[in-house]
């Protein structure tokens, strides 16, 4: 699951603009000029992904770019002058576009390649590693969203999601146990952390 959301995130890094997170706002890629004009939701899939971990996640899973964006600006907001990403087009052309992303903790070469209207195969290398194997994935819009949204979310009738939703009556139970803590201040915090938990899931795979 982490180096899926990893993929999503560095998916979204790519010419879509998370502008917060760059020292300027990088162009979009020429090979990306049917994409839309304003944020919104792409799927993501990955073809070099486990099949069975694939169906657990009911093929793939949705980004909203416009929920990530707004993620980043508060992030930025909380860190200011912290270093940001330095982008690089090493090409730009109408069929490949090929960019080195360079952070404080990672370096990555992105090469973009569009497999149909408004969708992408998109495959990163680890500058840092090179040896290792570039992580693909395809992306393709599927609609609006809002800031509001979920950043992420899968297919709520997957079986992680059911998985995840069935945890819903524990998380209700275990908060009626913090109310037994005589400590105002452990049953306030007990109580915040099993909400939060709670709308993860819901967000991430509806009720």
């Amino acid at each position: 699951m982490k180096t899926w959301i990893r993929m999503g995130v560095l998916a979204l890094l790519a010419g879509l603009a998370w502008g917060a997170a760059w020292s300027a706002d990088p162009p979009t890629p020429k090979v990306m000029n049917d994409a839309p004009t304003t944020a919104g939701a792409w799927r993501m899939e990955s073809p070099d992904m486990d099949k069975a971990a694939a169906a657990q996640m009911g093929g793939g899973m949705t980004i909203c770019q416009s929920a990530a964006q707004a993620m980043g600006q508060r992030d930025a907001r909380n860190d200011k002058g912290a270093p940001r990403c330095q982008f690089k087009m090493v090409e730009d052309s109408t069929t490949q576009a090929v960019m080195e992303i360079r952070c404080p903790d990672s370096n990555q070469r992105m090469t973009i390649n569009r497999v149909a209207p408004r969708s992408y195969l998109m495959s990163t290398q680890d500058l840092d590693e090179p040896a290792k194997k570039p992580l693909r994935m395809k992306m393709t819009y599927v609609g609006a969203c809002s800031a509001k949204d979920s950043a992420i979310s899968l297919d709520k009738d997957s079986p992680a999601c059911q998985q995840m939703r069935s945890q819903l009556g524990e998380l209700d139970k275990a908060k009626a146990s913090c109310a037994k803590s005589g400590d105002a201040k452990a049953r306030a915090s007990c109580e915040q952390m099993l909400e939060q938990s709670r709308s993860q899931i819901t967000s991430m795979c509806g009720k």
